[in-house]
């Protein structure tokens, strides 16, 4: 869509209208086109490419401005595109008689279009794309521009019902675009009235209704794009009848009912997306055999059931291929494979799946294809063993998401000749054996998550050369010996998560020199020894940290109170000491805290209820004695829990803690 629209956009403004009048300068009478252009001057408050718009030299030959060759005097053409005005647009122009181009795309006007506009009966292009322009379309602009080829309204704040004269008078009309706006109501049929429109742009409205069947009529119609509006009922069969469609996307609406088969039968067809609707039944056995020039099919999110059709493999031209998030099932053709230009293969979420080994030959049809970069085969019913072909896919091989299968066995040793992949996502499979050193040679990827699998052994030391790594997740596997202090050299990791996993030894303070580290750092569940070294300062940064259900002791360091955007601090069920350090005080972002069951002491510091996000503290379980504060997250007792301690006092502290110094715990008075 965006190829024909530029292509069409380049016609208008280059070929159609450009006459440009050479005039002296030397006259000294101001006309009134010269007048017209000035008050439009003075309505913006910088005057940008404007400023130039003086005296000094004839208006014909100011900046954006094209006169007539046959009348010098008078203003044909007005091309403001992107010149960083700001302000309203002024009802003068309608006094341009002779205007037939007027663009001012991508500047900061605001308010309405005025309806002088509509004066403006030779107006051939109007665009006023990319503003912040509101209101609707005036009628005696409908009326007036009955000469206009091109009427580019896209990205502002229009809103209101479509005016429905629109297919009565404009019936020049080759270009149509209203997207990324706010008009409501139907789509009026009269746009039918069209006959030489080839772009209609309604995307990212808020239209209801059915669409026309009569806009099947549009012959002429290279592009229709209804996609993000509130649309309902059936497609009609009768968009079966564009025979120049080059682009149909009606995603994101309410459509209901079958893909017309008509649809399929669009040889011109380039892009067809229907993702996001509540379409059912199968995709047709036959139907890729006549879409020779389709290049992108989207039909995700929707109902459609049956197997992925072997036919896939004749529409020759596909390069992106999202049938997801359907209830496809069966398994893959290996026809995919004779797409020569595909590039990304789309099928989460749906019942795909793969039992035998024969049923993985379609990774091995891939390898055909030399441009493949996007593999997306996520929360499918996939089992058995990866074949190892999976290592020879093209190069190009950016993304690879198997997680949420039934896969077992090993990684592929060889995944390393994937040498551009980005992200590498494994989760929640049943991946076993150990994670193979090559993964270290993949120096562009960034994401790594094998979360929940029965993968062992230690980390590989080679993992410390992925540099360019932000975010890795080993979590909850059977890993075991200590994390290695080359993991300190993946510098942009944004995530690190460890946890539920055998790891041993002290935390390398090497850890806490990844600066980068914001997302979260999850070492949990594990069996780590020793204290938490000072470095965790250098987190400025880090949101959120685990460490509880370890084995760490020593105090809680002191340098936390550089941790300035920490949010929730997991340390329970490890042998810490002392006291709460004055340092969390510092934390004012802070808003869980969980020290229970260690061996913490000392009085519960009222800076804590000073510390205003604060709503979860659980300091339950250890040695802490005195009075309990009042303010802030202890005024909560919902939000906080100290049972198991050893107060220093029997009394009641206020109207809502009664400390029990013979149970050693303290209770909530009803």
């Amino acid at each position: 869509m965006a190829g024909a629209l530029m292509t069409l956009l380049f016609f208008f403004s280059s070929v159609l209208f450009c006459s440009y009048a050479l005039v002296s300068p030397g006259s000294s009478n101001v006309t009134a086109d010269e007048s017209t252009l000035l008050a439009f001057k003075s309505m913006f408050a910088s005057a940008g490419l404007l400023a130039s718009w003086n005296s000094s030299s004839h208006y014909c030959s100011w900046p954006g401005v094209a006169c007539s060759r046959r009348h010098p005097e008078r203003v044909t053409s007005l091309r403001l595109g992107s010149s960083n005005l700001s302000g309203r647009l002024s009802p003068i122009l309608g006094n341009l008689s002779f205007l037939k181009v007027l663009d001012l795309h991508d500047n900061n006007l605001v308010g309405l279009i005025p309806p002088e506009l509509g004066r403006l009966s030779r107006l051939r292009v109007l665009n006023l794309s990319t503003n912040s322009l509101q209101g609707n379309i005036p009628l005696p602009l409908v009326v007036g521009c009955s000469n206009l080829t091109m009427l580019h309204l896209s990205d502002n704040r229009l809103q209101g019902q479509f005016p429905t004269q629109i297919g009565a008078s404009m019936k020049n009309l080759v270009l149509l675009n209203v997207e990324k706006n706010g008009f409501s109501g139907e789509i009026p049929p009269s746009l039918a009235n069209f006959p030489l429109l080839e772009l209609l742009s309604f995307r990212l409205n808020r239209f209801s209704g059915k669409v026309p069947p009569a806009l099947g009529n549009l012959s002429n119609l290279g592009v229709l794009t209804l996609d993000y509006n509130k649309l309902s009922g059936t497609i009609p069969s009768s968009l079966g009848q564009l025979s120049s469609i080059s682009s149909l996307t009606l995603g994101f609406n309410n459509f209901t009912g079958l893909i017309p088969n008509s649809i399929w039968n669009i040889s011109s067809i380039q892009e067809f997306s229907v993702q996001e609707n509540h379409l059912i039944g199968s995709l047709p056995p036959e139907g890729f055999n006549y879409v020779p020039n389709l290049q992108i099919i989207g039909t995700d999110h929707n109902h459609f059931h049956g197997s992925v059709p072997a036919s896939v493999g004749n529409a020759s031209s596909l390069w992106l291929v999202q049938l997801g998030a359907n209830p496809l099932s069966g398994i893959i053709p290996s026809e995919i494979g004779r797409l020569r230009y595909l590039k990304q293969l789309l099928l989460s979420d749906s019942m795909l799946e793969a039992k035998e080994p024969n049923d993985w030959k379609f990774i091995t049809a891939l390898t055909n294809c030399s441009q493949f970069s996007w593999l997306y085969l996520s929360s499918c019913n996939f089992g058995g063993v990866l074949p190892d072909s999976l290592s020879n896919l093209s190069t190009t091989m950016a993304n690879l998401y198997l997680d949420s299968n039934k896969i077992s066995g090993t990684i592929p040793k060889d995944i390393d000749n994937l040498v551009n992949l980005q992200a590498l996502v494994l989760d929640n499979n049943y991946f076993t054996g150990v994670l193979p050193s090559s993964i270290g040679k993949l120096q562009n990827l960034q994401t790594l998550s094998a979360a929940n699998n029965k993968i062992g052994g230690p980390i590989p030391v080679a993992l410390g050369n992925l540099g360019a790594l932000n975010m890795l997740n080993l979590g909850s596997n059977a890993f075991s010996g200590s994390i290695p202090r080359i993991v300190g050299n993946l510098t942009n990791l944004l995530s690190l998560r460890l946890a539920n996993n055998s790891f041993t030894g002290q935390i390398p303070s090497e850890v806490f020199n990844i600066s980068a580290l914001s997302n979260g750092l999850d070492l949990s569940n594990n069996n780590l020894e020793g204290s938490i070294p000072l470095e965790i300062g250098n987190l400025e940064s880090i949101i959120v940290f685990h460490a509880e259900y370890n084995k760490l002791s020593g105090e809680i360091p002191t340098t936390i109170g550089a941790c300035q955007r920490l949010q929730n601090l997991y340390l329970q069920n490890n042998f810490i000491t002392g006291g709460i350090p004055s340092a969390l005080g510092q934390l004012k972002g802070l808003e869980v805290l969980d020290l229970a069951r260690n061996n913490l002491s000392g009085p519960i510091p009222k800076f804590l209820g000073d510390l205003t996000l604060l709503y979860s503290l659980n300091l339950s379980f250890n040695n802490f004695a005195g009075e309990v504060p009042t303010v802030g997250v202890f005024s909560n007792a919902s939000g906080v829990s100290i049972k198991g301690n050893v107060p220093s006092t029997g009394i009641v502290l206020n109207n809502r803690w009664f400390v029990d110094v013979t149970l050693n715990s303290t209770l909530l008075l009803e």
